[in-house]
């Protein structure tokens, strides 16, 4: 059986690597931010717009210190994939690094700042951002764990940990991104 943590990480590292080199560094932050306004329909120039690129700068430091093995301010697939391996829902890297990215986006998706989305909000916002539209429909059926339509903030940062954490191939936070190998 493939490793799902690696199967995940590399899934989640191409949607990060926005501009396809192989590599992170704060160019793809830059370009990711710009995805997830636009596939928000935050304007760039808005205060909602800088509060997101400032959550998303605070991640990518945060990112840095625990991955960025040697310094250089470039994450490679094979750091992103040490980091990640191994970690738990409770691991505070998780709880305080990924946290951050997950509260940046899904601020940009909370147009009206009521800590809920909508389920189509959540959809547009993925597909925009890379990821093909029924893995974008069945991530929306993962986060609305109560089935209501609408995604909390909660919903959608209990996902996202349980994603980081599961070894499962077939538990539900493990398709956010597509069904798995």
């Amino acid at each position: 059986m493939p490793n799902v943590i690696h199967e995940k990480c590399d899934r989640l590292f191409a949607l990060y690597d926005t501009d396809g080199n192989g590599r992170l560094d704060h160019n793809d932050v830059e370009l990711m931010v710009a995805r997830i306004l636009a596939g928000s329909n935050v304007p760039a120039d808005s205060p909602k717009a800088a509060t997101v690129r400032a959550d998303y700068d605070a991640w990518w430091k945060a990112l840095l210190d625990h991955v960025d093995a040697n310094g250089d301010g470039i994450i490679t697939q094979d750091e992103f994939r040490a980091a990640m391996t191994g970690l738990s829902p409770d691991d505070p890297a998780i709880k305080t690094t990924a946290r951050k990215a997950v509260d940046a986006a899904f601020t940009a998706m909370d147009s009206d700042d009521d800590d809920e989305i909508p389920v189509a909000a959540l959809i547009a916002m993925f597909t925009r951002g890379g990821v093909r539209e029924e893995d974008a429909a069945e991530a929306a059926r993962v986060f609305d764990l109560n089935g209501d339509g609408t995604i909390t903030r909660d919903e959608y940062a209990h996902a996202w940990l349980e994603f980081f954490a599961t070894e499962d191939p077939d538990a539900p936070a493990s398709r956010i991104l597509g069904k798995l190998s």
